[in-house]
């Protein structure tokens, strides 16, 4: 006879859909507790990078297109920025370097690319210094002030004179877009990061995207 409970009512075997169901709640739970969220904005679609030709810190030519096969991290930025492009490059050096600890073939192939928004004064002897300071496997990459504006509607980058600023001063700060771009091992942009990302989360999401 079926034990009671307090009301007097018998309980019945639990239905045969509460075990399937119990499952699936468990199952989603373990999912959802695992699922990564990524720090920067992630691209579905496939887009390949615009084109970038220049010449690296070194007098070596450089075209953007012979780095397929490896993925790569780009940053705009000029060498006379006070704050966020120093700060930024740190952090994409300190990244690179977590990723060679913790996920050593990545870490190798990955590329980081810094492109001067600023030709008019960045010259090669003065992108030299400025690259090594990070990393000397880091590319520099000097455009000519010709095809800047061609560059800038590539990648949607915003350059002007700062507030107060003119670009016919002999010291002028820049306004420009600050963000890094992932391009994939195919040459598709792949994600786009916030200049402020950490190197923490920044390796974390390239894990994540490229393993």
């Amino acid at each position: 006879m079926r034990p009671a409970d307090e009301h007097g009512s018998q309980r019945g075997p639990p239905s045969s859909l509460a075990i399937p169901i119990l499952l699936c709640v468990i199952v989603f739970l373990i999912t959802a507790c695992g699922r990564h969220e990524f720090a920067g904005t992630v691209f579905e679609d496939a887009k390949p990078a615009a084109p970038i030709r220049g010449q690296n810190y070194d007098g070596a030519l450089f075209d953007l297109a012979s780095l397929i096969g490896d993925p790569v991290l780009l940053f705009f930025g000029y060498t006379f920025c006070p704050d966020i492009c120093p700060l930024t490059m740190l952090e994409l050096a300190a990244a690179k370097e977590t990723l060679e600890r913790e996920a050593p073939a990545l870490g190798s192939d990955l590329k980081v690319v810094f492109v001067s928004v600023d030709p008019q004064r960045d010259s090669l002897a003065r992108l030299k210094p400025y690259i090594l300071a990070f990393d000397p496997r880091f590319y520099a990459v000097r455009v000519p002030e010709t095809e800047l504006e061609a560059l800038k509607q590539g990648y949607g980058l915003y350059t002007g004179a700062a507030e107060g600023h003119s670009l016919d001063d002999e010291y002028y700060l820049l306004d420009h877009t600050s963000r890094v771009f992932l391009i994939d091992r195919e040459g598709n942009w792949r994600a786009l990061f916030s200049a402020d990302v950490t190197a923490e989360a920044l390796a974390a999401d390239l894990k994540e995207l490229l393993r």
